[in-house]
């Protein structure tokens, strides 16, 4: 699934709790930035992380570093 192996800067608020085609790891939606650009995009998150954001519900700011894992749809893994 690794289309590129890029580090990034993501920010955004959390719009859904999904998880994209062949992605098996805790997911959640955002709607932000990434490097600087406007993006919607899938976060993987690990289980602690995600259960956080269920608990907190939809609606609250993540940020963070991560990797690229697929450019379309765009998908990023916390780092």
């Amino acid at each position: 699934m690794r289309d590129l192996e890029k580090h990034v800067q993501y920010e955004g608020v959390v719009i859904g709790v999904e998880q994209p085609e062949g992605v098996k790891e805790p997911c959640i939606l955002v709607h932000g930035r990434v490097d600087d650009k406007d993006a919607e995009f899938y976060l993987i998150l690990d289980p602690e992380a995600y259960y956080e954001v269920l608990r907190l519900g939809i609606g609250q700011q993540v940020s963070g570093r991560g990797v690229v894992e697929s450019s379309n749809p765009l998908i990023v893994r916390k780092v």
